[in-house]
């Protein structure tokens, strides 16, 4: 084990251990899986902004949490890092019987089969129900929704439970639109919330067919908007009260302006 690491380990136990830090040795191992899942997706943000070195250090951020983790987990079964290590490349090397064994695969549709054939032999041998009672890939429940949607998708789509074109995918669209329109009328807020479900499932399937992960463009969009909105705060001085002050008409002016500035900066970024 390398220095460096040993560090680390040696710097959550100390945090850990009495006289440590307060807020270090409230987490359970459920609380520091929440954060892991926050650094896990600080960790993508900073990969589709291509910054390498912001995706260094919150790597570095997912590493200290994953150590956490099994840190406090040590605390009550008789599990280290090295254990925790061994079992991962035991996993790994199982599962590629067509990169450690004799059995080859020559695309990566076969390779997939030959780890779901090892995962499903693991099951069994745990006395656990196999796995093909569902095409749908058992997701945990902790997984973005967005992401959840488009697995089962594809899922469903493999054996041809799908829109055999784009056309029927677009009307699937407006369908539920004109649903969750009918049912926003009615003013029945569970109806609601079940058309808006539709709605953005149907939309994942629409994104899915063009080819585009839903949650990076969501993820993209969100980026944009900040980028935007920011532009529009500083057109007030950063005045929260001039803010909500100022007039519909004023705030969509601001807000089309940053818009442009923003086309402008790209468009000299492109050209230099």
């Amino acid at each position: 084990m390398s220095s460096s690491l040993q560090d680390l380990l040696q710097t959550i136990h100390i945090l850990r251990s009495p006289g440590g830090c307060p807020w270090d040795h409230r987490q359970t191992l459920t609380s520091a899986a929440h954060h892991l899942l926050d650094e896990a997706a600080e960790l993508l943000e900073a990969t589709h902004e291509g910054d390498g070195g912001h995706a260094a250090e919150e790597l570095a951020d997912l590493l200290f949490m994953v150590c956490f983790c099994i840190e406090i987990l040590h605390e009550e079964h008789p599990v280290d890092f090295a254990e925790i290590a061994r079992l991962g490349n035991a996993k790994l090397v199982r599962r590629h019987p067509h990169v450690f064994g004799d059995r080859r695969a020559e695309d990566t549709a076969e390779s997939q089969q030959r780890w779901n054939e090892v995962k499903a032999a693991e099951r069994l041998e745990r006395g656990l129900p196999a796995e093909h009672e569902s095409l749908l890939k058992d997701l945990p429940a902790a997984a973005a929704p967005l992401h959840q949607a488009r697995q089962y998708q594809k899922d469903a789509a493999e054996v041809g439970f799908d829109w055999p074109d784009l056309a029927g995918v677009w009307d699937k669209v407006r369908e539920e639109m004109a649903e969750l329109t009918q049912a926003s009328a009615g003013g029945d807020p569970a109806a609601v919330e079940h058309e808006v479900g539709d709605l953005l499932f149907a939309v994942v399937n629409l994104a899915r067919r063009l080819e585009i992960r839903p949650d990076v463009a969501l993820r993209k969009a969100n980026r944009r908007f900040r980028r935007r909105f920011r532009r529009l705060e500083s057109r007030f001085g950063g005045s929260r009260e001039r803010l909500r002050q100022a007039s519909l008409e004023e705030l969509e002016s601001a807000w089309q302006a940053a818009k442009a500035e923003e086309r402008s900066a790209q468009a000299e970024q492109d050209g230099g």
